[in-house]
């Protein structure tokens, strides 16, 4: 308690310089830390996203076989316009009979893209049939 006619403590007035800039200094920290984590939050969902993209354009290329995509072409590859290389490779899935009406393929389908200069890629596979003398 001051006594009247005593001047305050010139003390306990306010904030010393040193206290404001210890706690700039742990503001600071706190946004740095906080900006780092975000930011590495953006990135896995950048990579993320170019994964899941990856995946469902094998899926639709695997879909393909058969269909406009040739199932006895032993390999076929090309490029999307956002950066993707894919290719196709069909192998018979055993030897083939003369008395078999159906024939059996390993159908593989393998994504790729580069992501922070390191190449990452997905590959699908299923066997598919189709009519001997038909594909």
């Amino acid at each position: 308690m001051v006594a009247a006619g005593k001047p305050p403590d010139s003390r306990s007035a306010g904030f010393l310089l040193m206290e404001v800039a210890v706690a700039l200094a742990i503001v600071g920290m706190a946004f740095g830390y906080g900006y780092r984590t975000l930011s590495g939050a953006m990135e896995r969902l950048g990579r993320d996203n170019n994964t899941s993209n990856a995946v469902l354009f094998a899926q639709s290329t695997l879909d393909r076989v058969g269909y406009d995509i040739p199932l006895g072409q032993a390999e076929l590859n090309g490029n999307t316009p956002d950066g993707f290389t894919w290719l196709v490779e069909t192998t018979p899935y055993g030897p083939a009979t003369a008395d078999s009406v159906l024939v059996g393929y390993v159908v593989r389908v393998t994504v790729g893209w580069s992501e922070r200069g390191n190449r990452r890629q997905v590959q699908l596979s299923t066997v598919r049939l189709a009519v001997q003398g038909q594909r």
